[in-house]
């Protein structure tokens, strides 16, 4: 399943946003993270699919939402856009999903903005500082130098970057599929605006309320997992009283990419064992 659209739209403050559902049973939201789009999720959907609808989006800023100079994809901005799409789809309380930077504007729409949620599924996780890679923070502090670059500079960069995330080299096709919106001038562009947002301070707030949360919360991990090692993955599991940690076999930092069978198993599973 290579050819991944989202055929429908929405119009947020920082421009259309992209998504589509799927399914129909126990709404569940998918988040992806950064530099992914919803494209990672495209596995995972034909196994949750049969039981529940599923909701997968591109945030501002990213995939085939939206993208343009000046717009704001603050973290703290992209939080809002999940109270206005809850609201657009008609969602109470749905299971949220969130894979990688997208706990955060999860957590912060959650905290700060009371979007209500139903559970939480956090995996590989970016939540407590630090957690930038050295090669986003060296982009993120010489943005003016990484903005100068050749196009097929930048884009070797970037592919480099991406070719760390799954356990085992991904097939040309699937690859470029994570490569494509980054391509070109402008999606070189919309990679260095992206990186320019990474801020672990708006992160930082978030960790002394973790204890505070009341919902159901499972931590999915891939357990080769080479940016947020599995000390990371214990570290927010100790945070998290209650929350059980599930590590999955032969997966990266990409885990949906590298198994997605064994997430949409893991994410049934939660859902039949929760309270409701």
């Amino acid at each position: 399943m290579t050819d991944w659209q989202l055929g429908r739209t929405f119009t947020s403050p920082q421009g259309e946003i992209r998504w589509d559902a799927f399914g129909a049973g126990p709404p569940i939201v998918l988040l992806h993270g950064t530099p992914n789009w919803s494209y990672i999720w495209r596995n995972v959907v034909e196994h949750l699919a049969p039981r529940h609808r599923v909701y997968v989006f591109d945030w501002p800023g990213f995939g085939s939402s939206a993208r343009f100079a000046g717009q704001n994809i603050s973290w703290d901005e992209q939080a809002r856009r999940l109270p206005e799409l809850f609201e657009h789809w008609g969602l109470a309380a749905p299971t949220v999903v969130a894979f990688d930077f997208a706990p955060i504007f999860a957590l912060r729409a959650h905290v700060f903005h009371g979007l209500e949620v139903g559970a939480f599924v956090f995996a590989d996780a970016a939540v407590i500082p630090p957690f930038v890679t050295d090669f986003s923070r060296l982009a993120r502090e010489n943005q003016g130098t990484m903005r100068q670059l050749p196009v097929h500079i930048a884009e070797g960069m970037i592919a480099a970057h991406l070719a760390q995330t799954t356990y085992r080299p991904l097939d040309p096709e699937i690859f470029e599929g994570y490569l494509a919106p980054w391509r070109g001038a402008e999606g070189v562009a919309a990679y260095w605006r992206a990186v320019a947002r990474y801020d672990e301070d708006l992160a930082a707030p978030l960790v002394p309320r973790l204890a505070e949360l009341s919902v159901p919360v499972r931590l999915l991990w891939g357990d080769h997992d080479a940016w947020f090692p599995r000390e990371k993955a214990r570290e927010l599991a100790a945070a998290l009283p209650g929350a059980e940690l599930r590590f999955l076999p032969q997966a990266g930092h990409f885990s949906p990419e590298d198994n997605p069978r064994a997430f949409a198993e893991e994410l049934l599973a939660f859902e039949r064992e929760r309270p409701r």
